[in-house]
């Protein structure tokens, strides 16, 4: 296969129109591929899965804009990304390169027909594994993972490795990342699994990274710079270093730092902006920007953030922009320098320090290909050093992708085969025991308590209070007590009532298997209540992904969702999902910020002001997480009423009902597409000069 890349005239003409940042992206697309990324691009030609392990800035994703430049988009690709910001960033890059592409993030989706998909990955995961005898539509013949160390999060960790393991062996894979210690256990996990796939490596970086400590450049600056930070940033600006990405570990701490930054930095040419760049940052945010400085977090809205505040980053027309450092991650833009001003950060309400990890990803962010020679990591006796920066090791994540099992059982598998087939799929060279070990070597009908998990024996054989009095007499009783108690997979979904006795999929477990968080978890316990009005829950469910930004002083597991689903499930804690019965990021406080909102109550504009942890973009961000739960429910499937109970029938009724209040609510609202950001003028796009020509630059010694 040829690595030629065609030069399409019309786009360089346009090209021609822009500033430096934007010809630096052209110059990109203009040069063949370096020899890893043709190595990368004839494996995908040979239908090999790809795990490329480049520096930050080295032309990943450049492989897969080769890859289906070359083929003349012929194969149909999704491209994931962990946040939306992301995906609406490339999103709109791609759509100004001329390609016909869509984007689903689950609030949004456009032309998913597109030969080309930018989306979230949960978004569209439910689709990517469908089981080969559903009806959902049939997946896409590429995959693409950026960003696949989320394989470890946490929180996230289990959805992306469920994609992984559940992916038919028709859709090929690229995986990209930059931050990934052991690159070569991923491409074993994947060839266990039956796939071919490679690794392809390359410790090269475009633009080398140089330390330079910000305490020596202070000397020399005038008096009314007095801020510690200030002076550190006015130095590398004095030095050339700028323009500068600063990290603040919290979103006030970034304000505060802007702010101070755009009042003790002397400024020889303002930044003008158009009234709707003005209309969209808001009147505090404009006000720094003129001061070409400005902060970035997660309270911003999307106008805000990918209207103004990346695009005059990305165009060099800003000295500094400070960002928190939890959101290192979904940074789209590259400055000259980086400078952290703290090692930890907070999440919640608890501090983290930085991993070595997250530090390679912020400093991945100095330098700009194609405008800098050297991108610098500045730092201070307060900081952490360039040398503790380092690749992460990547390990499964605690929580197990139960949900793509169960839909195997929606389809008609059977629940203790399917564990012992997907039991030897995760990503660890360990057995996982899911619970059905020992039990699927034995004839359960000759078992006497009927139990049909491992834990399930382990616990009645062990029971002091009502002991099954078969156990006693029982031929299995000395096996049985030799099984370990702790809780595995399939007897907590026993426990949760998703499988009935006889490992099967109950009502509730059909509601459960559509979502991939514990959301169905919740919205089951609350239909099961028939006193629970559904007009309530419509709203109430906004709360499982309320966290601590709207309940105020209140506690945030308040409301009846909380009492209803602590009743259900007896206050379980189920690892990733529940803990004691409830979701982790529930909180109380955003149900009636939706239904402000969305009734366009006369105390709206009030309500959403109080609010002392959220801003802008937490309330848009709420919006967003509650449509996208209502599309999901609107488009779930019913619960089949074969062998259903007389209880488990009133569920399905309900569910019925609730899934059509939900469907007329997201079409009585204004259909959710990405909004019009301001365009930058030629005036913006003209490079700035950010060096303090004017300032006394500290003298050397004199000789003796």
């Amino acid at each position: 296969m040829s690595l030629t890349v065609a030069i399409n005239q019309s786009k360089f003409s346009d090209m021609a129109r822009f500033g430096s940042a934007d010809w630096s992206v052209g110059l990109q697309r203009l040069m063949l591929p370096d020899g890893w990324q043709a190595e990368a691009i004839t494996a995908l030609g040979q239908g090999r899965d790809v795990v490329v392990d480049a520096p930050t800035g080295a032309g990943k994703t450049y492989v897969f804009e080769c890859w289906v430049e070359q083929t003349s988009f012929s194969i149909p690709a999704i491209f994931t990304v962990p946040t939306r910001a992301l995906a609406n960033d490339k999103y709109a890059e791609w759509r100004e390169r001329g390609w016909r592409v869509g984007i689903v993030t689950g609030d949004v989706s456009i032309d998913p027909q597109a030969p080309i998909v930018v989306a979230t990955l949960e978004a569209v995961q439910r689709d990517l594994t469908a089981p080969p005898d559903s009806t959902a539509e049939a997946p896409r013949r590429l995959l693409v993972v950026d960003e696949y160390q989320w394989l470890s999060d946490p929180a996230r960790g289990n959805h992306y490795e469920g994609v992984l393991l559940a992916l038919p062996p028709t859709v090929q894979l690229l995986m990209l990342s930059g931050s990934v210690g052991n690159p070569v256990d991923v491409m074993d996990w994947l060839i266990r699994m039956g796939r071919d796939a490679v690794v392809v490596r390359t410790a090269t970086r475009p633009v080398p990274l140089e330390e330079v400590d910000a305490d020596d450049l202070v000397h020399g600056l005038p008096k009314e710079i007095t801020g510690f930070w200030s002076r550190r940033l006015a130095g590398a600006l004095r030095e050339g270093l700028g323009p500068v990405l600063v990290f603040a570990p919290h979103r006030r701490d970034a304000e505060r730092l802007a702010r101070q930054f755009a009042r003790e930095m002397p400024l020889s040419e303002p930044l003008t902006l158009t009234t709707a760049q003005e209309q969209a940052a808001g009147p505090h945010l404009a006000k720094l920007l003129r001061q070409r400085i400005a902060y970035h977090h997660s309270g911003l809205s999307y106008g805000q953030r990918a209207g103004v505040v990346e695009p005059l980053a990305k165009a060099g027309q800003l000295r500094a922009v400070v960002a928190t450092l939890g959101l290192s991650a979904g940074i789209n833009f590259s400055l000259r320098s980086v400078m952290l001003t703290a090692d930890k950060y907070r999440v919640g309400v608890m501090e983290k320090p930085i991993a070595p990890h997250e530090l390679l990803q912020m400093i991945g962010r100095a330098g700009r290909r194609g405008l800098d020679e050297v991108g610098y990591m500045l730092v201070s006796s307060r900081t952490p050093r360039l040398s503790r920066a380092a690749s992460q090791r990547l390990k499964r994540a605690l929580p197990l992708p139960w949900t793509f099992w169960l839909r195997r059982l929606q389809v008609g598998d059977d629940a203790a085969t399917a564990a012992v087939a997907w039991g030897t799929r995760f990503f660890t060279k360990d057995a996982i025991a899911l619970g059905h070990e020992a039990t699927a070597l034995l004839d359960s009908a000759t078992i006497p308590c009927g139990q049909k998990t491992d834990t399930g024996r382990a616990r009645v054989v062990r029971r002091k209070r009502n002991p099954h009095r078969a156990c006693r007499s029982c031929a299995w009783r000395d096996d049985c007590r030799r099984l370990s108690p702790e809780p595995t997979l399939l007897w907590s979904l026993q426990r949760l009532g998703v499988l009935d006795r006889e490992l099967r999929l109950t009502a509730r477990g059909a509601i459960v298997a559509g979502f991939s968080g514990p959301e169905g978890l919740v919205l089951a316990a609350a239909l099961e209540d028939a006193r629970y009005p559904l007009d309530d829950l419509l709203f109430d469910m906004g709360n499982l992904f309320g966290g601590e930004r709207f309940c105020g002083d209140d506690p945030r597991r308040l409301g009846r969702l909380v009492q209803v689903a602590e009743k259900a499930y007896h206050r379980f804690t189920f690892d990733g999902f529940l803990e004691e019965g409830v979701p982790p990021s529930y909180g109380a406080g955003a149900d009636e910020v939706l239904r402000a909102l969305t009734q366009r109550t006369a105390r709206a504009p009030a309500l959403i002001a109080n609010l002392e942890q959220a801003g802008r973009g937490d309330v848009d961000r709420l919006m967003t997480e509650w449509r996208s739960l209502l599309r999901q429910v609107a488009h779930a499937a019913p619960i089949e009423a074969d062998g259903l109970t007389a209880r488990e029938l009133k569920l399905a009724e309900r569910w019925d009902v609730f899934r059509a209040l939900c469907r007329s609510t997201v079409e009585s609202q204004i259909d959710a597409t990405l909004p019009r950001v301001p365009m930058l003028t030629a005036e913006q796009r003209r490079p700035v000069e950010h060096r303090f020509s004017h300032v006394v630059r500290r003298q050397p010694p004199a000789m003796a």
